[in-house]
């Protein structure tokens, strides 16, 4: 009786694919196998998951950013409680580009904060250039291997 072991190994940017397989065969050739054994396992590459916990990192800031930037628009009350908690989650946030660009306001309190717009801008460049940076870290090359035993 003869027996066959293989081994494979897949991993793509989004996942990695695990299979064995192992064939029990007659000793005579061309005969049908006794027996197969297979499994196979697929899971989250470590590439997929860090580039996925970026992107959602910038969502993060650049949603709370963007609500800044709307209650500024719509001249919110800063005095309730969901503006002062957004305005406080995004001020260390926008805090290095003040100053970088005018902010025009009118009469009413309305103002156009362009900062916001920049700080948005600057993160998500950032979330890319990281994303860039990860897949050259931890991006792999197919492998595949297969042993014989007879």
């Amino acid at each position: 009786m003869s027996v066959e072991d293989s081994r494979y190994r897949s991993e793509t940017a989004d996942e990695v694919v695990q299979s064995h397989e192992v064939v029990y065969g007659s000793a005579r050739p061309g005969a049908e196998p006794a027996h197969a054994e297979r499994s196979e396992s697929r899971g989250a590459s470590p590439l997929a998951t860090w580039i996925n916990v970026i992107y959602v990192v910038l969502a993060v800031v650049d949603g709370l950013i963007a609500m800044r930037f709307v209650l500024k628009l719509l001249a919110a009350n800063p005095e309730a409680g969901f503006a002062q908690l957004i305005y406080g989650l995004t001020a260390p946030l926008v805090a290095p580009f003040a100053g970088l660009l005018g902010n025009p306001a009118t009469s009413s309190g309305n103002q156009l904060e362009v900062t916001s717009l920049a700080a948005m801008a600057v993160y998500a460049l950032v979330a890319w250039l990281l994303t860039r940076i990860v897949r050259i870290v931890l991006n792999r090359t197919v492998t595949r291997s297969r042993q014989d035993f007879r």
